[in-house]
């Protein structure tokens, strides 16, 4: 299922709403290549947005080929869809984050096209003691139209309480808010 949404405005009346404050965060770099992630989650202790933010764990999208329970959960949960080949080729991914809804905790992962993020994103919920997984592929135009593929839902908690949560790890409010995706049972 795609849907097609115009976003200027939203982005427009986010950043009047933020102010300086957001735009000097978003300055700094929030992301870097898998490869560099790898070493750095290993030799770093994980850290959070603010005193009540979920723990971030070290699994990300980059795991894709190292974790054989995450790939089969993503293959399964991609079936039938034709994904982009940056995802395998270099991505920019960003520590996984804990959010819960329908009783199941997820690991949310995000991903971008290296130098081209604004325009290709991916965000991903795995949950592993399940090896269930939902996405979303976004795909701007260029022009303010952004085309967005859902991926593995199937009429469960995830149509609704997953596709806030995938679309807060696209938008950034997931790592600005991470206490906020972890919904009751």
């Amino acid at each position: 299922m795609t849907i097609r949404r115009m976003i200027p405005a939203l982005t427009f009346a986010a950043a009047l709403a933020l102010g300086q404050t957001a735009l000097a965060q978003e300055t700094a770099p929030a992301t870097q290549p898998a490869q560099e992630l790898a070493q750095d989650t290993a030799e770093t202790p994980n850290q959070s947005n603010s005193g009540e933010a979920a723990p971030e764990t070290g699994l990300t999208l980059a795991d894709l080929g190292k974790d054989q329970k995450l790939a089969t959960a993503f293959e399964k949960m991609a079936d039938g869809h034709q994904l982009p080949a940056w995802l395998r080729e270099g991505a920019v991914v960003s520590p996984s984050q804990k959010v819960a809804f329908g009783g199941t905790e997820y690991l949310a992962m995000t991903a971008c096209e290296q130098h081209n993020c604004a325009e290709n994103q991916m965000a991903v919920l795995y949950a592993p003691d399940s090896g269930t997984a939902y996405g979303v592929l976004s795909v701007r135009d260029g022009e303010g139209a952004e085309l967005l593929t859902w991926l593995g839902m199937a009429g469960g908690p995830e149509t609704i309480d997953g596709r806030t949560i995938l679309y807060a790890a696209l938008s950034g409010s997931l790592a600005n808010h991470p206490a906020d995706f972890i919904y009751a049972e």
